[in-house]
C-alpha cells in the first residue's frame, strides 16, 4: 500500500489535513472495531486496512500542503528561525511550505493516478454496458420470435374455426 491507497483506504483526499486524518481514523476504528456489537468479518478485516493506512501516514508524515497547521509541520516549527538560518529538519523554508514543487508534484502524480484509475472504471463500465445491451437485444429478439410464434397460432386456430363453422353450413 502507498500513500495514496492509504488515504483512499481513510475515504480521503491526499492531502487531508491531519485533524481530519485522526478524527476519520478514531471515526473508522470506533465503527469497525471487532469488539463493536453487530461487526462482521469484514468489518474486521477493513478496520485492519483502516490501521495500516493510518500507520503509514503518520510513518511517512503528511502532505507539506496538508501539514501546515498554525506554524507548525506535524508538530515542528515552519517558520524560519535565527538558529536554522531559514531551514527546518535540514531542508529549506520553501519545501515544507504548501505551493511548493515538491507538494505540488505530489499532488500532480495523485491527481493523475486518481484519472487513471476513473478511466480504466469508465472503460470497464462502458463495457459493461455493451455487453449487457446485446444481451438484452438477444432477448429482444427471442421474444419477438415467441410472440410471432403465438400470433401464428392464434391465426391457424382462427383459420381452423372458420373453415369449421364453413363446414357446419354447408351440412346443414
Amino acid at each position: 500500500m502507498d500513500i495514496f491507497q492509504a488515504y483512499e483506504v481513510l475515504g480521503l483526499q491526499y492531502g487531508a489535513s491531519p485533524s481530519l486524518v485522526k478524527s476519520t481514523y478514531h471515526r473508522l476504528c470506533r465503527d469497525l472495531h471487532p469488539d463493536t456489537p453487530g461487526t462482521t468479518e469484514s468489518d474486521h478485516e477493513r478496520y485492519l486496512q483502516v490501521v495500516s493506512a493510518y500507520e503509514l501516514i503518520l510513518k511517512s508524515g503528511m502532505p507539506a500542503s496538508a501539514a501546515v497547521i498554525r506554524g507548525r509541520v506535524i508538530g515542528r516549527p515552519v517558520m524560519s528561525t535565527p538558529k536554522t538560518g531559514g531551514r527546518v529538519l535540514g531542508k529549506s523554508s520553501a519545501s515544507v511550505h504548501p505551493g511548493t514543487s515538491a507538494s505540488i508534484a505530489d499532488r500532480r502524480k495523485f491527481e493523475k493516478q486518481m484519472q487513471q484509475s476513473r478511466d480504466e472504471r469508465r472503460i470497464r463500465e462502458a463495457e459493461a454496458l455493451k455487453k449487457r445491451q446485446k444481451e438484452l437485444a438477444k432477448q429482444r429478439e427471442k421474444e419477438r420470435q415467441i410472440l410471432n410464434e403465438i400470433r401464428m397460432i392464434r391465426l391457424a386456430h382462427i383459420i381452423h374455426e372458420t373453415l369449421a363453422e364453413d363446414m357446419k353450413k354447408k351440412e346443414g
